[in-house]
């Protein structure tokens, strides 16, 4: 099979790259791969001496199609990079170009990361709030006017190919999708009809999931200490983790503010991430004087070595469609405490490996307290967690899903050429 992944930027630091990449990857061992991207940042994916895999996409297996364009700023990076990919996959010849998200209106499937007009009703108050000038609130608008069209554009008309498939990554997007788009599930029961093939819904919720083996309990006995050490963290410390950008739409504020009411020095707070937008948050672990209770790491590449210095994860996030950093800490090994955000349900919803809580600052002072006061609880939730993982969240897993997806989208258009009903956007 020959498939055409599309991403802007293609690398592991940004959560829907990543994902796009660890399907890509595994999916090319068995079948022609390109991935159609502005930036490929490429690294080695060898065992590094300690045994892990380091950082980077593994670009053997992986043809990079180069779509120029400007990068700055967000809005004009979105546009032309839509535009230059439309008007050369129209050209092309594939038998699947997926997209993450409406980069290209020419895809046959569709990752659904994030959908936008909720993404923008939901976080309209942390915008608000934050510190930003003119000129970054009106490139807000426009990126956001454009991403929006886009979306309108991609997924409420059949494809220039035929039938789309859309693949939202939680139960909570596949909602926020339909409500927001209902002309997806009705192209797709019109369709049904007219053909007689029942088979086929338009709409599968495949979720991100963790790497197994790089996330694990057992990266604990590697660098737990060492983590710990480096930042000053104490061996009987009790670590939160916090790990993410946009820190302020992240709940990163409402978490350090949930520290300022535990005041308790052996509880501690690790962020990793970074925010350009930052200094209001630094500036409130100053302003309450936290500074012995939280450490910023900054960026790591290796975010696998922090988890494994840490004891419990903490996310209260404004909007998510299913964070990979919550996956990741759970196959890690740590119970998850999160807000009620599309893809808290899928991982925590059995409630016993983590945790949803309200975006309340006492709320999440309260649960934090509980799992330090009671060592069994954290241990049991933390195997838990990791067991989910494994069952749920395996990337070798959710590439196979996706391709099961292809093929019967594949099937389904052959169907509809036999009969003489295919329909196409042109």
């Amino acid at each position: 099979m020959r498939i055409a992944y599309v991403i802007i930027n293609a690398n592991r630091y940004e959560g829907t790259s990543r994902a796009i990449l660890e399907v890509a990857e595994r999916l090319a061992i068995n079948h022609d791969v390109d991935l159609w991207a502005r930036t490929f940042s490429v690294g080695s994916r060898l065992k590094a001496e300690q045994g892990e895999k380091l950082s980077g996409i593994d670009a053997g297996d992986l043809n990079w199609v180069e779509v120029a364009g400007v990068g700055r700023p967000e809005f004009v990076d979105f546009a032309t990079f839509k535009f230059l990919a439309d008007r050369r996959l129209r050209k092309a010849d594939y038998d699947i170009i997926h997209c993450a998200g409406p980069n290209t209106a020419i895809a046959d499937v569709y990752t659904i990361q994030t959908v936008h007009p909720v993404k923008v009703t939901q976080t309209l108050q942390s915008r608000i709030s934050a510190s930003a000038g003119p000129f970054r609130r009106f490139s807000w608008r426009l990126y956001d006017s454009a991403v929006i069209k886009a979306e309108k554009q991609a997924y409420t008309s059949m494809g220039p190919r035929g039938p789309r498939a859309f693949l939202p990554v939680s139960v909570g997007t596949r909602q926020e999708l339909l409500s927001s788009y209902p002309a997806i599930d009705c192209l797709g029961q019109a369709k049904s009809r007219l053909s007689g093939h029942a088979d086929f819904d338009p709409v599968t919720v495949i979720p991100n999931g963790a790497d197994l083996e790089q996330f694990h309990p057992r990266q604990r006995e590697k660098f737990r200490l060492t983590i710990r050490e480096t930042h000053g963290l104490k061996s009987d410390d009790f670590v939160v983790v916090f790990s993410g950008g946009d820190w302020r739409r992240k709940g990163l504020d409402l978490l350090i503010e949930a520290f300022e009411r535990l005041r308790d020095p052996q509880i501690r707070l690790l962020v990793i991430g970074d925010d350009r937008n930052g200094k209001e948050i630094r500036d409130l672990v100053q302003r309450q004087n936290l500074s012995s209770n939280v450490t910023f790491a900054g960026f790591q590449s290796e975010v696998h070595r922090y988890y494994a210095a840490g004891d419990l994860f903490v996310f209260p996030t404004l909007y998510e469609a299913f964070s990979l950093a919550t996956i990741e800490a759970a196959a890690s090994g740590l119970p998850v405490i999160m807000s009620d955000a599309s893809g808290a349900v899928d991982l925590l919803g059995d409630g016993d490996c983590g945790a949803i809580v309200a975006r309340d600052p006492i709320a999440i002072a309260d649960k934090i307290m509980e799992y330090q006061r009671d060592p069994e609880l954290l241990a049991r939730h933390g195997r838990n967690a990791r067991l989910k993982a494994e069952r749920d969240f395996s990337w070798d897993g959710i590439a196979s899903k996706t391709l099961e997806v292809y093929e019967q989208l594949i099937d389904y258009r052959k169907f509809l050429a036999a009969r003489g009903t295919v329909a196409k956007d042109d």
